[in-house]
């Protein structure tokens, strides 16, 4: 049973406005444009593939990646040149610089589309921003089923990356990536997406015995079922890539309604008490989180089973008052908080071990 554990702080002490509507599928092409090198580390929101080829003509490996984003019918595509000047006139890749501002700027982004081939030596970089700051990272890999598959198992894989593959040379990383990230984008987080049409991509020629092997090592790649669909909705380390976005929109959900909260008793001149009083407050603030969670079918119903015991589509455990230390309510620090959420349809569960700054 595929489970995502994750300690997570929640800071509230911070916040100042409501927390905007999330969309949980903004999509980010990281690439590499050597030609471009003026637009390095420029990151872009783009409406419409003429609008990227202006910036950076139809031939860049980013306009061939956003091209296959939009023709998943997505609405709108962020990019940046991955690509700088080195002082000497010469082009370099820095992906640490970018990677870095993508958070210290606060973009917005929810999955990113490499432009590089997972045999790069900066995909690692990419796949470890993807599984601290749990980013979405599809990673593409071209060639024979063996070379693609060796690839990826050289990489430390997390429940973030969603690896595939494809044996046609003629299509470039960034081009399977955009395909596959754009029908991502389109649907809701707890959603699979195993079997889903790709538009502008043929399925691969690799044999069912190949196939078989690629799905094996959680990698996934084209196939023919009627019409071009992706093979699996595993991510590179086994668990199904649902699971980690579910967490993901949990986590987002849970924190935007704490923070609004927090400001709604602000402009009544109050505060979330420090009190077993405001220790309710927040298990019914996260409960409600759950159970739209639960109405939305991202959660498992609620049933009464055989025994006649309600068994929960989620949990909700909070620390006794009493148990907490003096220091941690002096710092307004609220640990231990668990949340354990099941996916709708699905043994599939979520455990959330959450620490709220107030």
């Amino acid at each position: 049973m595929p489970t995502a554990e994750s300690a997570i702080t929640i800071n509230l002490q911070d916040a100042t406005f409501a927390a905007p509507s999330e969309t949980y599928g903004e999509v980010i092409v990281i690439g590499e444009d050597p030609n471009k090198l003026d637009l390095f580390n420029q990151v872009k929101t783009y409406y419409s593939q003429s609008e990227v080829e202006a910036d950076f003509g139809p031939d860049s490996p980013i306009s061939k990646a956003t091209a296959k984003v939009f023709a998943q019918g997505v609405q709108r595509v962020k990019a940046v040149n991955a690509m700088k000047d080195d002082g000497t006139g010469n082009a370099v890749a820095d992906y640490d610089t970018v990677l870095a501002d993508l958070e210290d700027k606060k973009v917005d982004y929810d999955i990113m589309v490499a432009t590089i081939d997972a045999s790069d030596a900066n995909a690692s970089k990419l796949v470890n921003h993807a599984g601290t700051y749990h980013k979405v990272l599809v990673l593409a890999s071209i060639g024979d089923a063996a070379t693609v598959t060796s690839n990826f198992l050289a990489l430390t894989a997390n429940e973030y990356v969603f690896a595939v593959a494809h044996d046609d040379t003629n299509l470039t990383p960034g081009e399977l990536s955009g395909a596959i990230a754009g029908v991502i984008s389109k649907l809701q987080p707890w959603i699979p997406c195993e079997w889903y049409n790709v538009q502008g991509v043929n399925a691969a020629g690799y044999k069912a015995s190949e196939v078989d092997q690629l799905e094996q090592n959680n990698i996934a790649t084209i196939i023919e079922i009627g019409k071009a669909v992706i093979s699996t909705a595993k991510s590179l380390d086994g668990s199904w890539i649902d699971v980690p976005r579910t967490k993901a929109y949990l986590v987002t959900e849970i924190r935007n309604a704490l923070i609004n909260l927090k400001l709604k008793l602000a402009n009544m001149g109050s505060k979330i008490p420090y009190t077993p009083q405001g220790l309710s407050m927040i298990k019914a603030t996260i409960e409600k989180v759950l159970r739209v969670a639960q109405a939305q079918r991202a959660l498992r119903e609620d049933y009464v089973d055989a025994n006649g015991n309600l068994v929960r589509g989620y949990e909700v455990q909070m620390p006794n008052y009493d148990d907490i230390s003096d220091s941690d309510k002096a710092a307004r620090i609220l640990k231990n908080v668990k949340v354990t959420a099941y996916l709708s349809g699905a043994i599939s569960k979520i455990t959330l071990d959450l620490i709220i700054t107030l």
